[in-house]
């Protein structure tokens, strides 16, 4: 919301059309790793945050949601203890951890009372497992808060990665 309320800002200050703002709000369905709607299957929805390789980009995308999340997470270890993702964690019923990081990932869920917690080899193995623990009305999200470097070339890579995982559950 904060980015679409910026970019109409723009426009307006451009002197753009209200009616082609509106058409491009309506057409426009967000950049590929960024929040990118996947699939639905069974009633569980699946994001792709990929892009997320940080802890703010994470947090900004679990406040995203109301609906409760499984959180698809870890990566490079760059020195981060993940405290900061507590407060936008309020929606997570699970989280699947992968990479470098899954060790303080999984410490940082256990201290805010989350009890599903799973560790996986990678992102491929974490979308069956997140299906797994998921329930009719859930979000699968990955959104690492991490660099995919220490497994993947390029985030796309992870990113494409877990599309591909979900499409294999169809």
């Amino acid at each position: 919301m904060e980015n679409v309320l910026a970019a109409i800002s723009a426009a307006k200050l451009k002197g753009v059309a209200n009616e082609a703002i509106q058409t491009v709000l309506k057409t426009f369905y967000g950049v590929e790793h960024r929040l990118q709607f996947v699939a639905t299957i069974d009633n569980r929805k699946f994001y792709n945050d990929s892009k997320a390789t940080n802890i703010l980009a994470a947090s900004k995308a679990l406040t995203s949601f109301t609906e409760p999340v499984i959180l698809l997470a870890g990566g490079l270890d760059r020195g981060n203890e993940f405290d900061e993702l507590k407060p936008a964690m309020k929606n997570v019923k699970a989280v699947i951890t992968f990479g470098e990081t899954a060790e303080k990932i999984e410490r940082v869920a256990k201290e805010i009372g989350i009890a599903n917690i799973k560790r996986v080899d990678n992102v491929e193995k974490a979308v069956p497992a997140a299906f797994e623990l998921s329930n009719e009305g859930d979000c699968i999200l990955l959104s690492p808060a991490c660099a995919s470097w220490d497994q993947y070339k390029t985030f796309e890579q992870r990113g494409d990665m877990f599309m591909e995982a979900v499409h294999k559950l169809k």
